[in-house]
């Protein structure tokens, strides 16, 4: 994993949006709020792509509504979330489940949810770039579940399946595996490998686009 310093929890709370002593919804509800989130997104995508425009799939605060921003990517990061495996895997029942069963564990370390989901923050984040509000009003862990969607659809579109994503978000993997998946060691080293792919296949999208 590319390396880097990890936040004070202050910090971290301020840039995934989570206000101090916040209290998240029960696992359903949020589950619920992710599969909104989701069916939000793509259809903006939907309506975007005819002007080959690209707006990124986290949700920050604007005033009371929930709001995303452009964001300046070549097309080839659509397959990242809104076509190709991203869109795959969110549009799984179960993978929403999954992401509001672990929000909990990222919520109470947001340091370490910081360092996890970083890089795909930076990645769908265009400073300066224009905000659309949404009809949404805003939940406190709007930008974290946002957030943790992303990051779910930008691995899986990159070939990371689920123990995978996992041991990427720095939880224990170990708590999530069967008799016969491979030990947790071998899905860290896996999981190092394929997203070390990932960045080098989006490297080569940016390098394209810029010649």
């Amino acid at each position: 994993m590319r390396a880097m310093d990890r936040p004070n929890a202050e910090d971290a709370r301020t840039l995934l949006g989570l206000p101090m002593a916040y209290l998240l919804p029960a696992a359903s509800v949020i589950a619920a709020e992710a599969a909104r989130i989701v069916e939000t997104n793509l259809a903006l995508a939907r309506e975007l792509a005819r002007e080959g425009l690209l707006v990124s799939p986290i949700w920050e605060r604007h005033g009371s509504r929930a709001a995303v921003r452009a964001v300046a990517l070549p097309p080839a990061f659509a397959s990242r979330y809104a076509a190709g495996g991203g869109l795959q895997v969110l549009s799984k029942p179960n993978v929403r489940t999954l992401v509001a069963e672990l929000m909990p564990w990222m919520a109470e370390d947001p340091s370490g949810a910081l360092l996890a989901l970083e890089d795909t923050l930076e990645l769908w984040t265009t400073e300066g770039a224009p905000l659309r509000p949404l009809e949404s009003l805003y939940g406190g862990h709007y930008k974290l579940l946002s957030l943790m969607l992303a990051d779910l659809a930008r691995k899986a579109d990159a070939g990371l399946d689920t123990l995978d994503w996992i041991a990427s978000l720095g939880l224990p993997v170990e708590e999530f595996t069967d008799d016969d998946d491979p030990s947790a060691e071998a899905i860290h080293e896996r999981m190092e490998a394929r997203v070390d792919a990932m960045w080098a296949q989006e490297d080569a999208w940016l390098e394209a686009a810029a010649r």
